[in-house]
Formats: structure tokens, sequence, C-alpha cells
């Protein structure tokens, strides 16, 4: 499943005028030819404030948040796209890696540090979400869960595979309605995904659901009716001598 193009430098586009959020910098003349760059986390707050938050010399928020019309900040302040890259989108690029090799520790440190500049950071949030279930820190997981179902962000298509892995996560630690939570969420977002839909009859079935795992299998296969891990999943439910309750699913069970 391809990786999302999540670049913090302007999100929530809109037909009219695109949603500030990114790094920013700006200068002041201090004498001899001089000028002392200051940089800025900006976020756009309402359609004309936008509000800053000033960074230290390590690119940590430090000091006061400053409130600026849209005109004035971006009369000015200055996009700082190679600093975005770097401290936010590589830094989750990172802790993405480290997550993948079980280095959960550094995806931990790498996640945070994006998330103590940028605190609505979409990946950043799932990554140390997984990265707390990893480490066995699971009220923290089911913290950051909590925190995730609640967010009215925006999701696109593209965000699937996230609710998707934080399903799969939350599964492996039997967090079965939380996992059944996150995989319908990534289903409103990509409702033609077949392997969601099994990934949560999965869950279904080990919280002993088995019906309502069944209806699951059925929709995958109403998409995709040559699946194989639907198909190789019924036959397992057969062999364990599962009869569907429902009329509805017995079709795929003729010899019930």
């Amino acid at each position: 499943m391809p990786e999302p193009n999540d670049a913090p430098l302007l999100a929530g586009q809109s037909a009219s005028a695109p949603k500030i959020k990114g790094i920013f910098s700006s200068s002041e003349d201090i004498g001899h030819q001089t000028q002392y760059k200051q940089h800025w986390f900006a976020k756009e707050i309402s359609p004309d404030t936008i509000s800053l938050q000033p960074l230290d010399q390590d690119h940590l928020p430090a000091g006061p948040q400053v409130i600026k019309t849209r005109s004035d900040f971006l009369n000015g302040y200055l996009l700082e796209p190679e600093l975005c890259y770097k401290l936010l989108t590589q830094r989750v690029m990172q802790g993405d890696f480290y997550r993948k090799q079980g280095l959960n520790q550094q995806a931990k440190d790498e996640y945070q540090n994006v998330l103590r500049i940028d605190e609505e950071n979409i990946r950043a949030n799932f990554g140390l979400g997984l990265t707390y279930l990893a480490l066995n820190q699971l009220d923290k997981g089911k913290y950051v869960f909590e925190c995730l179902v609640r967010l009215d962000e925006s999701f696109k298509e593209e965000h699937k595979h996230l609710f998707n892995d934080f399903g799969i996560g939350l599964r492996k630690k039997m967090l079965y309605d939380e996992a059944i939570a996150f995989y319908a969420r990534a289903a409103e977002l990509s409702p033609g995904d077949e392997h969601i839909h099994v990934n949560m009859a999965r869950a279904l079935y080990e919280k002993n659901d088995v019906e309502r795992a069944v209806e699951g299998l059925k929709k995958a296969l109403e998409i995709n009716p040559s699946l194989n891990e639907a198909l190789i999943f019924l036959d397992f439910l057969k062999r364990r001598g599962y009869r569907p309750q429902s009329e509805e699913p017995q079709t795929f069970f003729p010899d019930a």
C-alpha cells in the first residue's frame, strides 16, 4: 500500500486558499549589515488568524505563541520547505523505518520530536501509538487510540493504511473493540478495499463474534470474489464446523 503524501507544508487545502501549517522564518536587522533569523512553527487557526510558536536553536518550541493576521503573516514570514522536510517529514519517515525494524525506542524518540513541534501531525501520532503497543505500554496506546478516533480531521483515502495498521496493532494486543473501530474508519475511507474487511473479520472472529466475521468476509468477496485470504478463512470456518445462523451468509455455505 503506497505511503501517503503527508508533507506538513500545507494542510487541509480548500478551493479558496490553503490552510497554513509548517515551519517559517522571520528576519530582523541587528546592525552591521547582519540579520537575525528566527524560525517558527505556524498554524492557521481561523481564516484570518495565524498562530506562531517560536523555535529555539535546537528547533524545539520555546516561548509564548504569537498571533498574526493572515496579511501580516504573509508579508513578514517566509516558508522554509527544506527545514519542514528535515524536522517533520524526514523524522516521521525515520520513525516509520525504526518501527518496522523493531527499534521501538528509537522510533518513539523520532515521533516525539515531531510532536513537540507539530502536535497534530497525523503520521507521527499514529506511529507513536503503534510504538506504545509494540512496547506493551497499552494504557498509553489506548490513550492515543481514544484521541485519534475523536479527531475531526478530514482524513482522506490515502490515510486508510494508518487506520488499518493501528487496527492490526490493537488486534495483536487483544484490544478487539478498539481494533474493530479502526478497521471501520479505514473502511469508511476506502469502502472498496477488500483486505480491510478481511482484517476486520479476523478481529471479530478472535472476539468470538463469528457471525459478524462472516459478514465481513462476505463484503470482501463481494468486492473481489477470488480473494484468496477470504476464501481460506471461510474454508477454515467450515472445517471448524461453523454454520451460519442468519440466512444471508448461507450462500457461502451451500452444504450447511
